[in-house]
């Protein structure tokens, strides 16, 4: 097949001039400033002053409650996205959440958390685009290689959509860090997340993304660095569901059960989206939110020689796992970098998920078939739930 063998020969010649150091790629160098140096903590830490309320259906705070709460209500995207989300400012969060929470007319109530990139600090041992390889992706792409008219929504620190892996595919969604329709990535994590999932291909330059075809709908949720509130990922969540994204990748998160966000999930699950989120660079087996929520698919990290990665979260609530290790992708202005960490593993799973929505799968035929799929590696059943994806038994399943 031409299309497979010009990437393969692409890439191994692009591959050829990397450093030892692995401190740049290509021809061009990475600047080191822009690389993601996140580690997520082990506790998310509420937005200061914030609280999130989720009223009952035709109900509402009285102006003399806020009076008497201090709170005023903060901007909530109401003109981009349907909810009954607000966000209130407040002075003392403990006694506005405990005073809210025992309001009749209060669904729920909770801290607006801060949300962190899941990227760990790179390891620069790598020598190949491993990802693709190890999932069978090049065998799948004889069945398809996606579709332009699907999206997988990237819902991160933006996309460098004038990179020249991304230029000619991303559609540029609503930016809620900054509030504006302008989702340029200023950070680097969601452009390196936006290249794996579905770079480019088979054009000559850089890296080849899992589905080659398929657009990448940009959704900024997280600032420059690297971090964002409960209610803006939140919002992202349903706005890409409302765009029609039929992937929603969320390389991010925190170790927070929240109503907020859980409800979110299962909003984009019910219209149709498939969502997978990475599972958290702790090493621990300690839930990670939202990816351990029932409608998302939960992604752990994987080397080259398929182990798995020392900082990946494990246990039977990771649903999957694929390449989190030294993951060469798309990084600003032009360049190309290799970075580590769950939420490089996510993409390989959600572009996978954008090969099968080509096939005009429903999003539970999808999930299903990356579950069913997946090879059995060492560790699966206590790692993991399944095991390392299989991209061409999954499209041919």
């Amino acid at each position: 097949m031409k299309f497979k063998r010009l990437a393969t020969l692409s890439l191994a010649a692009t591959l050829a001039v990397v450093p030892v150091s692995g401190q740049a790629f290509a021809s061009t160098q990475s600047d080191d400033a822009n690389k993601i140096e996140v580690q997520q903590k082990d506790v998310a830490k509420p937005q200061k002053g914030e609280v999130v309320v989720t009223m009952k259906p035709g109900k509402a705070l009285s102006d003399n409650a806020m009076k008497n709460m201090g709170a005023k209500v903060v901007d909530d995207h109401s003109d981009v996205v349907d909810t009954k989300l607000k966000v209130l400012e407040v002075g003392n969060v403990d006694a506005v959440l405990k005073a809210l929470n025992r309001n009749p007319n209060v669904e729920y109530a909770e801290p607006n958390y801060t949300f962190e990139a899941t990227a760990t600090p790179n390891d620069p041992l790598y020598s190949n685009q491993y990802g693709p390889q190890n999932t069978s992706t090049p065998l799948a792409w004889e069945t398809t290689i996606g579709s332009s008219s699907q999206e997988i929504a990237v819902i991160d620190s933006g996309v460098d959509y004038d990179h020249p892996d991304l230029d000619d595919k991303t559609i540029l969604g609503y930016d809620f860090a900054q509030n504006d329709y302008n989702p340029d990535d200023r950070n680097g994590h969601g452009t390196h997340v936006a290249g794996t999932a579905a770079a480019e291909t088979d054009n000559a330059t850089g890296v080849a993304g899992m589905a080659p075809n398929t657009s990448i709908l940009a959704v900024r949720a997280l600032g420059a660095n690297g971090s964002g509130s409960l209610n803006d990922i939140a919002d992202a969540i349903r706005y890409s569901a409302d765009s029609g994204a039929e992937v929603i990748n969320l390389s991010l998160g925190c170790n927070c059960d929240t109503q907020t966000l859980e409800d979110a999930v299962d909003y984009a699950w019910n219209s149709g989206s498939v969502v997978v989120a990475a599972a958290g660079n702790d090493g621990v087996s300690t839930t990670f939110e939202p990816a351990s929520y029932e409608n998302a698919i939960a992604v752990g990290a994987v080397d080259s020689n398929n182990n798995i990665a020392s900082f990946s979260n494990y246990g039977s609530w990771v649903d999957v796992t694929a390449p989190g290790v030294n993951i060469v992708s798309t990084v600003l202005r032009g360049n190309y970098d290799s970075y580590s960490g769950t939420s490089m593993a996510s993409p390989h799973v959600a572009g996978l998920a954008g090969l099968l929505a080509s096939q005009g799968r429903s999003n539970t035929e999808i999930r299903t078939a990356i579950e069913q799929t997946a090879d059995p590696i060492y560790g699966t059943g206590y790692y993991f739930e399944h095991g390392l994806i299989n991209s061409y038994d999954a499209v041919t399943y």
